[in-house]
């Protein structure tokens, strides 16, 4: 087989659409060929950065089908053929090549389907290292909340949660902040995690992300901000951690 044919199966293989045969040979062509080995690295890099990307909103989960669907409409419209999708017997990829999905469109959508994999049925990635599990408390102790603080390469990630915050007024907010031991009114030493809002029932569930170190920063406060337009804190902090130890 011409060694152009067997470059342009490195998009089928990533997809997983090579029948036994095939696979075979591709194998035997992608051991002794750096150029594919090159670009299929390249693909497997793609997959593990954003393994390790920040959370993405959930797809739909007839995503992978739709798009998949998709590029074998355009494959038959372009030949005439406008048969349902899925009505016929799986196809060789050669007869998907041969008629003009070629090695560039290939690779396409072999990231495509990477991409996909990871978000759909892939592996969920590192899950990162809980660096510190804290429980806030306002004051008089009637208000509670937990966060959940996780390493990852990217900084810190706050899950946090609560369904005891009352609601604010119109154009104010909650805020976030990991606040050193010496933290204090006239000498604030905090940095923002985020702002939100608990829902209309009360309830708060966030994810926020920070770049910062808890054990520089090992006080969670939560204030209540005006909305102002002042990143300053206002001093109105409803819920206080307890540093461990």
């Amino acid at each position: 087989m011409p060694e152009r044919a067997l470059h342009e199966d490195l998009g089928a293989y990533v997809l997983g659409m090579l029948d036994p045969v095939e696979l075979e040979t591709f194998r035997a062509h992608l051991a002794g060929c750096p150029a594919c080995q090159s670009e299929l690295e390249e693909l497997e890099e793609t997959a593990r950065l954003l393994t390790n990307a920040p959370k993405a909103v959930e797809p739909p989960p007839d995503l992978r089908v739709r798009t998949l669907a998709a590029l074998q409409r355009a494959q038959a419209e372009g030949e005439g053929d406008h048969e349902r999708v899925g009505t016929q017997p799986r196809k060789s990829w050669r007869s998907w090549r041969g008629r003009g999905l070629g090695g560039a469109v290939a690779v396409a959508a072999a990231t495509a389907a990477l991409l996909l994999g990871i978000q759909l049925g892939g592996d969920d990635g590192p899950a990162g290292e809980l660096e510190l599990r804290a429980t806030l408390a306002s004051a008089a102790g009637d208000v509670t909340a937990v966060a959940d603080v996780v390493k990852l390469g990217i900084g810190r990630e706050i899950d946090f949660r609560t369904d005891q915050l009352p609601i604010l007024p119109k154009g104010e907010f909650y805020e976030l902040w990991f606040a050193a031991p010496e933290d204090s009114a006239s000498a604030p030493r905090r940095i923002s995690a985020g702002t939100f809002h608990p829902d209309e029932n009360g309830r708060t569930e966030v994810t926020l992300t920070a770049a910062v170190d808890p054990a520089l920063y090992p006080i969670l406060i939560v204030s209540a901000e005006p909305g102002d337009g002042d990143p300053a804190a206002s001093g109105n902090d409803v819920l206080r951690s307890t540093p461990a130890g």
